[in-house]
């Protein structure tokens, strides 16, 4: 059955990092809220695994073993086609592929944070949704009461990498 499902951008309304792991990760104290701005999941069970971008903010998008949506589908032990309408800008920050990973987790019924936090440290927020208040590495979310806020999001036409933000960041100590 072909199963079309939502994943909602997120935005990171406070962060601060709170001290790091062995590991690399960073311990994080932060205020997380889902956006209005979705990518359409389109999921349909297969033999095999691929995953196709669609849609304004596809190109550039690796669909390699590397994908997040990949990623989970191997997390959640699914195999499916799955196909992603891009509404969400790549690299500005709004979470557009720890969300579709856990769209796709959502779909198979896998709702472990901490093993969902191993693909992702902000998947387990996009997982639970809403407005929350996120710590440990991103697998403890605290849901935090609905507040309507109006938002305006301003997307220069740049990529930026999470991984290579925090690497500047404990560069700078």
């Amino acid at each position: 059955m072909i199963s079309r499902v939502e994943a909602p951008a997120t935005l990171t309304l406070s962060l601060r990092v709170t001290g790091v792991r062995d590991d690399g990760y960073h311990f994080i104290d932060a205020e997380m809220v889902s956006l209005d701005i979705c990518d359409i999941i389109t999921i349909t069970p297969s033999d095999s695994s691929t995953v196709t971008m669609t849609g304004s903010h596809a190109s550039g998008i690796s669909i390699g073993p590397d994908n997040l949506v990949m990623r989970a589908l191997s997390l959640a032990e699914q195999t499916a086609h799955v196909v992603v309408e891009k509404n969400i800008p790549a690299g500005g920050g709004l979470g557009g592929g720890s969300t579709d990973a856990a769209a796709v987790l959502r779909w198979a019924k896998f709702h472990d944070l901490a093993r969902a936090a191993t693909v992702g440290a902000d998947i387990p927020f996009c997982l639970v949704g809403g407005r929350a208040h996120v710590t440990g590495i991103g697998e403890l979310v605290d849901a935090l009461p609905y507040e309507h806020r109006d938002v305006t999001l301003i997307i220069p036409p740049l990529h930026v990498s999470t991984p290579a933000v925090y690497r500047t960041w404990d560069e700078m100590g």
